[in-house]
């Protein structure tokens, strides 16, 4: 059994959201103020209120299922697949594509799957290819990249599993946290393998 107690597990996710839109949410506040000193800057400001936006959307979306409750469930499969994409999406820099490679086809498993995409999107430097599928012996999340990955948020990830939270930016792993705590109430283990370039999280 994990040794992360409930509470401390409210406390990373609710840390980690807010980390993850509170930039957005300032850069928008930003533009309004402009806009309401003058609206000569309107054409400059207009994409950044759009782009803004569009993230917050995007992460919400997805952090609503990936946390919220199960009565929120994407209502098919190709919804599913949008709304990770879509969060993917607003994570690293524009030329940074993160794509998914879907080898499943059940719905009722988008929480473990945002939880798991959403944690081996951290351990990225850059881009990287995701790929979903299920196999003989349970399911399988992993991303591969052109560069190395960050062994650090590997190390951390593996820590997490383990049950032990590091000092250092811990909100950073309530994904793998609020997960591991999931698959603990039915379970199922993860088992992290990693090489340089390619993390994969066996749901076992």
């Amino acid at each position: 059994m994990t040794a992360i107690s409930p509470s401390e597990i409210t406390e990373l996710v609710c840390t980690r959201i807010s980390h993850d839109l509170i930039g957005n949410i300032g850069s928008i506040s930003n533009a309004l103020e402009l806009l309401e000193e003058s609206t000569d800057d309107i054409d400059d400001i207009k994409p950044i209120l759009a782009i803004g936006s569009e993230i917050l959307i995007a992460r919400l979306k997805f952090f609503r299922l990936a946390f919220g409750l199960k009565n929120a469930a994407p209502k098919n499969f190709d919804e599913m697949c949008e709304i990770a994409q879509n969060y993917l999406k607003t994570l690293g820099g524009p030329n940074d594509k993160q794509e998914i490679v879907w080898k499943i086809d059940n719905v009722s498993l988008y929480k473990v799957v945002y939880l798991g995409l959403m944690a081996l999107s951290d351990v990225l430097i850059k881009g990287g290819h995701f790929e979903v599928l299920e196999a003989n012996d349970g399911l399988k999340i992993k991303v591969t990249s052109e560069y190395n990955l960050s062994k650090e948020k590997l190390k951390n990830i593996q820590k997490a599993v383990e049950g032990k939270i590091p000092e250092d930016n811990p909100a950073l792993l309530a994904p793998v946290v609020y997960l591991n705590s999931l698959l603990e109430e039915v379970g199922v283990h993860i088992i992290l393998e990693a090489t340089d370039k390619e993390a994969v999280l066996n749901l076992r």
